[in-house]
């Protein structure tokens, strides 16, 4: 399953480009404080009406005879089919000395990792998608 509970969009960390967040299980609230950030809505689905052709079929396989289907409308809601597919962007990691957690991000690492310098709530280190480690991050207030 690569739906993702909580996908947050993390503005240009100025000179860093911002992208977004991938939370697939909804840890991200414990390492940061993301009430800043916009969650955006993972369904974007909408509902559509689409025509179907007057057209003809077989009962069943192999059948000599064709009943005919009158044009009709089919309710369909679009929009709402996950990839079945890895999450987009670079994987990284928060670890504390309770919690490690994977996240992705389209953003740049150093973009994230200036953000969760501001918003820390717990002591943590960020690893990179190649497992470099960045120096500490400690909380915001003095925390955990």
């Amino acid at each position: 399953m690569a739906a993702s509970t909580n996908i947050y969009v993390l503005p240009d960390q100025s000179p860093y480009e911002g992208g977004k967040i991938y939370d697939r299980w909804g840890n991200l609230e414990y390492f940061a404080d993301v009430t800043a950030l916009s969650d955006e809505v993972s369904s974007g689905g909408f509902d559509s009406v689409q025509e179907v052709k007057a057209h003809s079929r077989k009962p069943y396989l192999n059948s000599k005879v064709e009943s005919s289907i009158p044009k009709h409308d089919r309710n369909v809601v679009m929009g709402v089919r996950q990839s079945k597919g890895a999450l987009p962007g670079k994987p990284f990691t928060l670890q504390s000395s309770l919690e490690k957690r994977d996240f992705t991000t389209t953003a740049t690492i150093s973009a994230v990792y200036t953000w969760l310098k501001t918003t820390a709530k717990v002591d943590f280190v960020l690893y990179s998608h190649n497992g470099t480690p960045y120096d500490p991050i400690t909380a915001v207030g003095g925390g955990d």
